[in-house]
């Protein structure tokens, strides 16, 4: 089984797009692929019905893509505060169960998270007890446009210091015409100071509106090395 736990080193990483774009190309190699998130922020109503706007998107990305929430908040930052406004609490244990089903039942699966280690799910337990529980490798996606290549360094050697199971870093939102300088300068700085791969250098995208799935997915494919994110070969990318 092939796994990861996907989350930002901030919030508006551009975690949703590509949680949604690596899920689709997954599934479109083969891959009976799932999406789990254990709490997703933002959800809103439409039509009488409460609404994931990460499951949205990678439905759109691909309907045969599983997607599992275990529960949805309207605010977009968990807090006790939040919990007691909208009447709903977390429970630890419904958590993992819903995580081991969605392993159980998959070849791949992607943990989407909140994009802040500190977020409590439970008094007294947050996100990254949640990561150290499960051990599934961490793959981090910072935004060139909201994190400051200093700030990218001081992440990853926190999380090398507190020894999280680390896969590596993919860099999203890169100007292109500073792709191949810029771009190139922070993963060169990031892996000679952390020895941390970075498996992806994804260039900014202005609108994803007139993106077709197709288009984000073949983008996903040329822009990230899925074979090193999964860590396994992908015998359909070597055709």
């Amino acid at each position: 089984m092939l796994e990861i736990y996907l989350t930002g080193i901030k919030p508006e990483s551009g975690t949703t797009f590509i949680t949604g774009g690596i899920a689709a190309a997954m599934q479109g190699l083969g891959y009976s692929t799932a999406v789990y998130i254990p709490a997703q922020t933002g959800a809103k109503y439409k039509d009488g019905f409460i609404q994931a706007p990460d499951v949205l998107f990678t439905k759109f990305m691909d309907k045969n893509v599983t997607t599992y929430c275990s529960y949805l908040y309207k605010s977009k930052k968990l807090s006790p505060k939040v919990f007691a406004q909208e009447q709903l609490y977390m429970d630890k244990n419904v958590i993992f169960q819903d995580y081991m089903n969605v392993v159980n039942s998959h070849e791949c699966v992607i943990v989407a998270g909140q994009s802040d280690m500190t977020t409590l799910f439970e008094t007294n337990f947050n996100e990254e007890e949640l990561l150290r529980t499960i051990a599934s490798p961490i793959v981090l996606i910072a935004s060139m446009q909201n994190s400051t290549p200093d700030e990218m360094l001081d992440y990853l050697q926190l999380m090398k210091k507190k020894q999280m199971n680390l896969r590596g870093i993919i860099l999203n939102g890169c100007p292109m015409s500073e792709l191949k300088t810029t771009g190139r300068d922070v993963l060169k700085m990031l892996e000679n100071n952390t020895q941390i791969p970075v498996l992806g250098l994804i260039p900014q995208i202005e609108s994803l509106k007139g993106l077709r799935p197709e288009d984000w997915i073949e983008y996903i494919i040329c822009r990230t090395d899925l074979e090193a994110i999964f860590n396994v070969k992908i015998s359909k990318l070597s055709v």
